[in-house]
């Protein structure tokens, strides 16, 4: 597990120590604790301690390991995927704090005194890797985020309302992103390791998401239909084939993709075209799954860059991967950057 796996999870279930336990702050629904620059806070609790993070601290040398956390300046706290019973003992009487991923903690402040001792939840690490971030809502989410990174900090409600997707996948979604080491919590929410989950999510979004989307497939009699056809006076937009080639002398697309907001506007633009529906055809109409709201309004052609790229690395046309890493590195490597 990667440190902020390990940091997402054991502030998690801190919280909800906090939150259930007699006396906490439960009534106010926040979670009293958060991790601000390394270190753990709560106005709550009047806390503010120094953060070391440890893998699988049962197979770490104890004395060794209490040694790394007590060089910290201040009461520092040790993080770890698990801490077992005698580890977790052993800790406490040497004053030395802690919170594990399945629950075991050890802290001590003027408001505070907690000491918990469970069992290693079963499957600790398989169960980070099956999670939701990369089926449907997921990558709608993900899709939003990169576009308007401010999505990231809004109530679970607002991102539900704004991206259209159930309120109950939201916060599955967030947390799996955690795990698998794609948000960074230091104060606020921010997306991290973007390159890595960019070309996931282009996996994602050709196999699950937009196959979901098809409305209809034609196929034209006019080869060079599409250089004078206007998508927009429909209500939609080309995918990234013809806006590649469109920018590009000489290429043809062999397939191409289009975004419409409604069934009946594609169909209204494929009768006035003369296009003939074909199951089998080379020309796919595709339903909207965003908005302007957040795909961007400022986006050239009407179209996230990140669509765009997906369309083109789908294409069956090989020469379309080398268009796709010039396309990459001059429009999509600005959402990749981490801050």
């Amino acid at each position: 597990m990667e440190k902020q796996q390990i940091q997402h999870e054991a502030l998690r279930r801190l919280n909800e120590y906090a939150l259930s336990a007699d006396g906490g702050y439960g009534d106010t629904g926040r979670a009293p604790f958060s991790i601000k620059k390394d270190s753990l806070v709560s106005e709550a609790y009047d806390i503010n301690f120094p953060v070391f993070t440890q893998a699988w601290a049962p197979q770490k040398d104890i004395n060794t390991l209490m040694a790394q956390v007590r060089a910290i300046p201040g009461r520092a706290i040790l993080f770890a995927d698990f801490v077992n019973p005698v580890m977790a003992e052993k800790l406490r009487r040497r004053g030395v704090q802690f919170v594990d991923c399945s629950g075991n903690m050890y802290l001590r402040s003027d408001r505070l005194n907690a000491f918990e001792k469970r069992k290693k939840r079963k499957n600790l690490r398989a169960k980070r890797m099956r999670g939701r971030a990369f089926n449907t809502a997921g990558l709608k989410l993900i899709f939003a985020v990169f576009n308007q990174p401010s999505f990231l900090n809004a109530s679970y409600r607002d991102i539900s309302n704004k991206i259209n997707i159930a309120l109950g996948s939201v916060g599955p979604v967030i947390n799996d992103l955690y795990a698998s080491g794609y948000i960074l919590d230091d104060g606020e929410r921010k997306l991290v390791n973007k390159k890595r989950l960019f070309e996931r999510w282009v996996d994602g979004y050709l196999e699950k998401l937009r196959p979901k989307q098809l409305m209809a497939c034609y196929r034209s009699d006019n080869e060079k239909w599409w250089q004078k056809a206007s998508p927009t006076d429909f209500l939609g937009v080309w995918g990234g084939e013809v806006i590649v080639a469109k920018a590009t002398p000489f290429m043809m697309p062999e397939t191409i993709s289009l975004y419409f907001s409604s069934p009946q506007r594609q169909r209204d633009f494929a009768s006035y075209y003369g296009l003939i529906e074909d199951d089998d055809g080379d020309i796919c109409v595709y339903k909207k799954f965003w908005t302007p709201a957040f795909a961007g309004d400022d986006n050239d052609d009407g179209i996230s860059p990140m669509i765009v790229y997906a369309d083109i690395v789908d294409s069956i046309n090989p020469g379309s991967w080398d268009v796709a890493k010039t396309f990459y590195g001059d429009y999509v490597a600005g959402l990749l950057k981490d801050d």
